[in-house]
């Protein structure tokens, strides 16, 4: 299955469902109507075992001038970045909690098209800001089995079965 966000196409091929999550179109069966007021991350794929929950920001784009890699970068140093993060998460982890479809672990993955030393950062910043892994003393379930923030490259490398691709490149 095959989906674009802005100029990146993810094939999807080996997957039990797919769906754009944060679907702005009221007619299409996975739309949430309440962006409004809450967040959504941009994908949600099941497997036999896990679901994934993937946000995408692309700030390497074709239309990106060189200010707005700087202003994406200043987002990143300031923390504004990861604190959108987290709330996509935590907004759809709440949206599928309503919907009782949360009886898989999730794993979520953050693609942020930057060749830069901030990725570590900012993947550690993100653990620390969700429970990844972690449950409460009387908690029947975890919040997030784990979350990632990876690259272009490191997707390809980490997830070779789903690859990405530019378009017009």
């Amino acid at each position: 299955m095959k989906f674009t966000e802005g100029e990146l196409e993810f094939d999807f091929g080996d997957v039990i469902d797919v769906f754009k999550f944060d679907e702005k179109n009221s007619s299409a069966p996975n739309y949430h109507g309440l962006s409004h007021c809450m967040k959504g991350v941009d994908f949600i794929v099941e497997q036999p075992n896990v679901y994934f929950f993937v946000e995408i920001k692309d700030p390497s784009h074709s239309g990106a001038s060189a200010e707005r890699k700087i202003e994406f970068e200043e987002k990143a140093l300031s923390g504004s970045l990861i604190k959108d993060l987290v709330q996509k998460y935590r907004d759809t982890f709440l949206y599928r909690w309503a919907e009782n479809k949360l009886e898989k672990p999730i794993i979520y993955i953050c693609l942020v098209t930057l060749e830069s030393p901030l990725i570590p950062r900012l993947m550690e910043e993100l653990r620390r800001q969700l429970p990844e892994g972690e449950d409460g003393p009387n908690w029947q379930h975890s919040i997030v089995k784990s979350a990632m923030i990876v690259n272009l490259d490191q997707w390809n490398k980490n997830f070779s079965s789903w690859p990405i691709t530019r378009l017009g490149s």
